[in-house]
């Protein structure tokens, strides 16, 4: 089985970013509602998160659980299944941040492709992670199996709630799945 796993929002967590830049603005931390941050964000806290996006700081965001490592290493080396990790980040540094993690990853399983749809159809993706409402919808509209990641600090996505299978984290999905225990 072919599986495709999102970084941001399903690995890593960006709202750690996203408050940070908040509390140095002195805004108000709220999930975004809208994948546009624009909608979400006064214009000086969504500059400096786009800023962050292009940079290195999006490379030092934190796992979103700790068991993450050892599970998604369980499945990378499980000749049951292909993982590659997927992204549409700017900055390439990807393979760097999986690694400092304590995630395994080779350059062949990282995919850093916009649109993401293209190469989830190119390497013959079977299961796609991923909390980003345009990519579970081209899924759907291409036929190739998704489930959103979709909890408090996704609320751009909530609106798919019970259009889609959703759970709140990685490891639930996985397990839910019967891909984990």
């Amino acid at each position: 089985m072919r599986l495709a796993i999102d970084l941001d929002n399903t690995i890593f967590d960006l709202a750690w970013l996203y408050k940070d830049i908040c509390a140095r603005h002195n805004v108000k931390y709220v999930s975004p509602t809208s994948w546009d941050i624009y909608e979400s964000y006064p214009r000086a806290v969504a500059d400096d998160l786009m800023t962050a996006f292009n940079s290195d700081a999006i490379c030092h965001t934190p796992i979103l659980n700790a068991k993450i490592p050892g599970i998604l290493n369980a499945l990378y080396t499980n000749p049951d299944y292909m993982v590659y990790y997927i992204t549409e980040r700017p900055n390439g540094r990807d393979i760097w941040q999986l690694n400092n993690a304590g995630i395994i990853c080779d350059p062949e399983n990282m995919i850093n492709c916009k649109p993401k749809i293209d190469a989830l159809k190119e390497y013959r993706v079977d299961l796609c992670f991923d909390d980003s409402p345009q990519i579970v919808q081209d899924c759907i509209d291409n036929n190739i199996d998704v489930v959103m990641i979709s909890n408090q600090d996704t609320a751009y996505n909530h609106h798919l709630r019970g259009h889609v299978e959703n759970y709140p984290d990685l490891i639930t999905a996985l397990s839910k799945r019967g891909i984990t225990e």
